[in-house]
């Protein structure tokens, strides 16, 4: 979210482009790259077993799991698409446009899990806050992180880093879309951090193809830059990244073999995904 209005994204065609960059991703990483590591097999991990019997008719069904997580995508998707016949600035378009909104297409997906998962299966309204207290807690240090990720973007801006690599890529005819995506690797593999990365290469690339007088980036389709840096901040991870050592230690790994699976397989899907979104680029 915090990429798509960097680069003044369209929420919708990120989400149809991604659907597009994912599917080969996904056959790259998850079917074909398993086959050329070697014999990796492990016991299951202590945290996929259960410690006590679930009671499998007090679960929500498997359509439902799968539908409330997508709401957002849907009503995003959906508003891109109407947006197509509607005229802009008309009541419509603002009604339309206003529930496609990201935060309210949020909101509406909490709601939904709200009842669906609380309320409707018998749960009361303090069970339901103190799992919506459990999934904050959760998350409030990557908010924080990309509220920092977005400070260390405005500085780069205002240092003048974007013109000088605008003059790069203008004399050396390097694609944006590669740019910003080798920008967000540097800064992954340095930092460890991919919320970081993708902040910092979205201000040093938005500065460098931002025309002043329109404020929009030139030359680019800027959900495919999106997926491009999102591409870039998902790459190969080492030993100063966090999530390399809960993968190693979830699974019971040693470093050798983490950097074969998780490592090689974050690295396969940032090379695929940018290839994907250069394909895109050339036809669409």
């Amino acid at each position: 979210m915090a990429l798509v209005n960097a680069y003044g994204a369209d929420m919708g065609m990120v989400y149809i482009y991604g659907v597009l960059v994912t599917i080969p991703s996904v056959i790259c990483a998850g079917l074909i790259l398993p086959k050329f590591l070697g014999n990796l097999e492990r016991p299951t991990p202590s945290f996929l077993k259960a410690d006590q019997p679930v009671d499998m008719n007090n679960l929500p069904s498997f359509g439902v799991s799968i539908l409330v997580p997508l709401i957002p995508a849907i009503i995003m998707i959906s508003t891109t698409i109407a947006n197509i016949w509607l005229v802009k600035d008309t009541p419509a378009w603002e009604v339309v446009n206003f529930i496609g909104s990201s935060p309210i297409a949020m909101f509406i997906a909490m709601v939904v899990a709200f009842v669906l998962f609380g309320t409707a299966r018998g749960h009361d309204m303090q069970w339901v806050m103190n799992a919506f207290e459990s999934a904050v807690k959760s998350i409030a240090m990557v908010i924080l992180i990309i509220g920092a990720g977005g400070v260390l973007k405005q500085t780069i801006i205002d240092t003048g880093i974007g013109d000088t690599i605008g003059m790069l890529m203008s004399h050396g005819n390097i694609s944006p879309y590669i740019m910003a995506w080798l920008i967000t690797v540097l800064i992954r593999l340095a930092t460890g951090q991919g919320v970081v990365s993708a902040m910092t290469a979205a201000g040093i690339i938005s500065a460098a193809i931002l025309d002043p007088a329109t404020g929009q980036l030139v030359g680019v389709n800027p959900a495919l830059l999106v997926l491009a840096t999102a591409a870039g901040s998902n790459t190969l991870t080492h030993i100063n990244d966090a999530s390399f050592w809960l993968f190693k230690g979830y699974f019971d790994l040693s470093v050798k073999d983490t950097l074969k699976t998780w490592g090689l397989l974050e690295l396969v899907n940032s090379v695929v995904g940018l290839i994907i979104v250069l394909i895109i680029s050339m036809v669409a």
